[in-house]
């Protein structure tokens, strides 16, 4: 991953929660928008988990569960050796392309917040410049988000509890970026295959 790859992934993946909370004025809550609707939602406005993972799906570092070896393959190629890290949200791991394209991906466990979902509505969602719930990903909420205007990099939380959540990062490789392709189309599949292996924990 590019030295710049690297700066816009740590602003936006797990710091980007908590640096939010500790900027000045926010900004006005941006329009959001989804596949069935177009509205500006108030930050208190918080999808509940119907059917909540049991915690010990977050238990331990998302290098060893979240992604597999070759869904890791899949999504970027090659990759350089895992990097993990401890945050004041949880364990993180970073994932990036050998190919020096700048492709990466980081994936988060959020669970020392006890806010679930509810914390990127409260501290992200009136600063982002782009913020878009999704439709359900196997069931459990998601918002798609960047702190930047740039479609290269974004940043997807679902909530797997309505106290737990993971955020999955992702920034696109040289040529899909040249391409004019948009993170929050692609990022989608990169937390369903989390999901996928955390459900399969559970």
């Amino acid at each position: 991953m590019t030295k710049r790859s690297i700066t816009i992934m740590a602003a936006i993946t797990a710091g980007g929660l908590l640096v939010s909370a500790c900027t000045g004025t926010p900004k006005a809550p941006a329009t959001t928008t989804s596949a069935t609707s177009s509205t500006t939602s108030a930050a208190g406005d918080v999808p509940t988990v119907p059917s909540p993972l049991p915690a010990t799906a977050l238990d331990g570092s998302p290098c060893d569960s979240a992604l597999t070896s070759s869904q890791v393959t899949h999504f970027l190629g090659q990759s350089t050796p895992t990097k993990p890290s401890d945050t004041q949200l949880g364990p993180m791991c970073q994932w990036s392309s050998a190919s020096g394209s700048g492709a990466g991906i980081t994936v988060a466990y959020q669970t020392k917040s006890d806010q679930g979902i509810g914390l990127a509505y409260q501290n992200v969602q009136p600063q982002a410049a782009r913020w878009q719930p999704l439709d359900a990903i196997q069931g459990f909420p998601a918002v798609a988000y960047t702190n930047t205007e740039d479609k290269r990099a974004c940043v997807i939380v679902v909530g797997v509890t309505d106290k737990l959540a993971f955020s999955t990062g992702l920034t696109l490789g040289d040529k899909s970026a040249a391409e004019g392709k948009d993170c929050f189309d692609a990022a989608p599949e990169v937390a369903d295959a989390v999901l996928t292996n955390l459900k399969a924990r559970a």
